[in-house]
């Protein structure tokens, strides 16, 4: 079994990868719900990320960025 690697936590948002798998978890924490995306949309995600975080953001600036994805995270969260 691999370990998964966090990728990013906050407040509201939690966001982890898991080697193996082509893949992003992300999860609203706010709202109860979570999403495993894949294919463009995870890469594009990923490139997103390093792109932000090379600018030293704020956790506000994060988490408002990822409120973007919020449309296709459609599982309910019972127990994370």
């Amino acid at each position: 079994m691999n370990a998964m690697n966090v990728l990013y936590d906050s407040k509201h948002f939690y966001m982890a990868e898991f080697p193996g798998w082509e893949g992003i978890e992300l999860v609203d924490k706010s709202a109860g719900r979570g999403g495993f995306l894949e294919g463009d949309v995870a890469l594009k995600l990923r490139a997103s990320m390093l792109n932000l975080f090379s600018d030293s953001p704020s956790v506000e600036s994060v988490d408002e960025f990822l409120e973007a994805y919020d449309a296709l995270l459609n599982n309910p969260i019972i127990l994370h």
